[in-house]
C-alpha cells in the first residue's frame, strides 16, 4: 500500500516537472510569434519565409548560389582534369572491390 501512495507522488512531480519544462520552452516562441505581428498574433509566413531567405543570402530563382553554399562550377571544372579523373577512377574501383568483399 505505500508503495503505491510512492508512485503517485514521484508521478505527480515528474508531471510537474514535464509541465513547467514544458511552459519553460514554449514562453520564448510564443513571445516570437507576438513580435512578428500579424493578424491574431501569428504572423505572416510569406514574410517569413522571404527574411529567412534574406538571411541566407538569396531567394530562389536568382541563379545563384546562397552566401555559404559552395561553387560547384570550380569544382566541376576540376573534373575535367585528368589527374582528376584518374584518382576519381581509382576511388571507385576501390569502392567496388570494397563491395565485392563485402557480399563473400
Amino acid at each position: 500500500m505505500n508503495w503505491i501512495l510512492v508512485s503517485w507522488i514521484f508521478v505527480a512531480i515528474l508531471t510537474a516537472i514535464n509541465v513547467f519544462l514544458f511552459f519553460k520552452v514554449i514562453y520564448p516562441s510564443i513571445k516570437m510569434m507576438k513580435q512578428m505581428g500579424g493578424k491574431n498574433g501569428m504572423p505572416d509566413m510569406n514574410a517569413m519565409m522571404s527574411q529567412m531567405q534574406g538571411m541566407m543570402g538569396g531567394k530562389p530563382g536568382q541563379g545563384r548560389a546562397p552566401q555559404g553554399m559552395p561553387d560547384m562550377s570550380a569544382l566541376m571544372g576540376q573534373m575535367n582534369n585528368p589527374n582528376m579523373q584518374a584518382q576519381m577512377k581509382k576511388a571507385m574501383d576501390m569502392l567496388a572491390q570494397m563491395q565485392k568483399n563485402q557480399k563473400r
